[in-house]
């Protein structure tokens, strides 16, 4: 993928909750490909045979957002709409959300449908756990022994994200770095260390962070 930075669930998860009798089954989980996230929903059907509905959403992000979602028999904007508007609202992509539904034998009406559509969604996606992930370059740093804890040390307080060092003939110390900090990174590792450090690109790595419900 071409971004740099996203929002997506970190784990698959699936949720109850119960109104006026009826019950709403919500599966959520990340997914990478539309193919994948037809191949959730019909799992879900298959495992929910005798429910009334069961309706998804999903999102997949890259230079675009690819978006599909079903009311699955539900009256129009009941149900598919909501739950897509939870992915939505917390910027989430490469998801999917099916929410299984049992009737109950009382009806909800529109509005009660709508809640609780996005009420068990919004459940499962909280209980999936959103993370915030970046796509960083990884870098190995070659420097002496004597300059090892120095850089370790610098590169932390500038809050570049590093593993623990391989013990070679010199020290090497993979560092995750944004794109846009190459250059401090570059800098910082020469001057910390009089230039010795030697500084190769090998791959890329996606870093995750939860997102706390303070950030949300």
């Amino acid at each position: 993928m071409n971004r740099d930075e996203w929002i997506t669930l970190s784990r698959p998860c699936e949720v109850k909750v119960t109104e006026k009798k009826s019950i709403f089954i919500a599966y959520a989980a990340p997914i990478h490909s539309q193919e994948e996230a037809e191949g959730i929903y019909l799992r879900m059907k298959k495992k929910y045979p005798d429910a009334r509905h069961h309706v998804y959403a999903w999102r997949i992000g890259d230079d675009t957002i690819l978006e599909r979602h079903s009311d699955a028999g539900e009256p129009a904007g009941t149900a598919g709409l909501p739950v897509l508007e939870v992915l939505r609202k917390n910027q989430i992509d490469d998801a999917i959300i099916v929410v299984t539904r049992y009737f109950g034998g009382i009806l909800l009406g529109t509005g009660g449908l709508l809640r609780a559509y996005t009420k068990s969604a919004t459940l499962a996606v909280s209980e999936a756990v959103p993370v915030a992930c970046k796509s960083c370059n990884v870098y190995n740093i070659s420097v002496s022994y004597s300059n090892l804890e120095r850089i370790r040390y610098i590169l932390k307080k500038n809050n570049f994200l590093t593993e623990e060092p391989r013990f070679e003939a010199d020290p090497i110390l993979p560092v995750f770095c944004e794109k846009q900090r190459e250059e401090e990174l570059f800098r910082i590792s020469q001057e910390c260390t009089s230039g010795e450090a030697h500084i190769v690109h090998c791959g890329k790595h996606v870093v995750e962070t939860r997102i706390s419900e303070a950030e949300k």
